[in-house]
């Protein structure tokens, strides 16, 4: 009899084990699939993951087609929004960053244009002549002379000749500045690198 009621005791104790150990397996798979639904895991993850660019891709070169559009028509906000879109689906393209920097240029946002720029020329260094520029003209059109003196002498030293220089209304009233005068003779005379830097110092 005390056999019989330890088992009857004990039954309901072995039946919530056996449901627990269900519903533990139950949940298993439950679990598996909600962490494969993480790109960070999983090839499931990496297919989802790899799915998505495809039709952000669709949409980005969208972006730039009408950005490229804008700024060919003179539409400078306009452009700069999109590129600015542009870059937030994709912000490693230089060449995006450049145009948003001659968008704001146009629509006359001039220090903007120069974080543009500036970050252009940090993700390609084949950017840099036409970088320099124009973080120069940027700089020279806010009417901050200090800044767009260093900035022309680093144009420069990046490759930019005197006469592509002076030829921008820009810089006209840089032509005959005493500071920028070691620099264009060295340009013209190919001066060594120690007069380039005696030059930028000064």
């Amino acid at each position: 009899m005390a056999v019989a009621m330890a088992a009857a005791e004990a039954l309901p104790v072995r039946a919530l084990l056996v449901a627990h150990a269900m519903i533990i397996a139950c949940a298993l798979p439950s679990t598996a699939r909600a962490t494969s639904a993480s790109p960070f895991c999983s090839p499931c993850g990496a297919v989802r993951a790899a799915d998505t660019p495809r039709g952000t891709d669709s949409a980005h070169a969208d972006l730039v087609r009408r950005a490229r559009l804008a700024s060919r028509h003179g539409e400078w906000n306009e452009a700069a929004e999109l590129w600015r879109d542009a870059l937030l689906a994709d912000e490693r393209v230089a060449e995006h960053w450049f145009m948003l920097g001659n968008a704001l240029s146009g629509a006359e946002r001039h220090r903007e244009a120069v974080a543009a720029y500036q970050r252009s020329i940090q993700l390609d260094a084949r950017l840099t002549r036409e970088g320099t520029r124009s973080v120069a003209r940027a700089y020279a059109r806010l009417g901050d002379d200090r800044q767009a003196v260093r900035w022309i002498q680093l144009a420069f030293r990046a490759g930019v000749s005197p006469d592509q220089m002076w030829s921008e209304e820009a810089f006209e009233s840089y032509r005959n500045d005493p500071r920028l005068r070691v620099p264009e003779r060295l340009q013209v005379r190919g001066g060594g690198a120690g007069g380039r830097r005696a030059s930028v110092s000064a």
